[in-house]
């Protein structure tokens, strides 16, 4: 799972960080909750990022959905994508608004996620 954890990461990566040579990547591992369907969290998703574009003061934030076509497909993952560890760090302060904690709700109502990491990419 390590192996697949880090060829994600990399590929990812290397497809996020283009105009720059780093970015901050914040990657959750997750599961749908019994019942929930992967376009109610994508729509609650594409509200995320709108959200977090907004406190942060820049539309340079990004965010991706992968789920796997082969091995384990009983998970799916997020990776959020920032220009710096300063603009994550924006984001995350302004995480305590109505809008975000109703955002954050919803997610805990239709998913779980056990794992959280965040990286320092740099493009080769």
């Amino acid at each position: 799972m390590k192996k697949i954890m880090a060829a994600i990461v990399f590929l990812a990566a290397s497809g996020i960080a283009m105009a720059d040579d780093t970015r901050t990547l914040e990657i959750y591992k997750c599961k749908l909750k019994e019942g929930v369907k992967m376009e109610d969290v994508r729509a609650n998703n594409v509200r995320w990022l709108a959200n977090t574009r907004k406190n942060a003061g820049t539309d340079e934030i990004n965010s991706y959905a992968l789920q796997p076509k082969v091995g384990d497909l009983d998970h799916f993952m997020f990776i959020d994508a920032y220009p710096d560890l300063a603009t994550w760090a924006k984001a995350e302060s302004a995480d305590d608004t109505d809008e975000s904690k109703a955002i954050e709700a919803a997610f805990n109502d239709m998913m779980d996620c056990d794992k959280n990491r965040l990286y320092e990419s740099t493009k080769h």
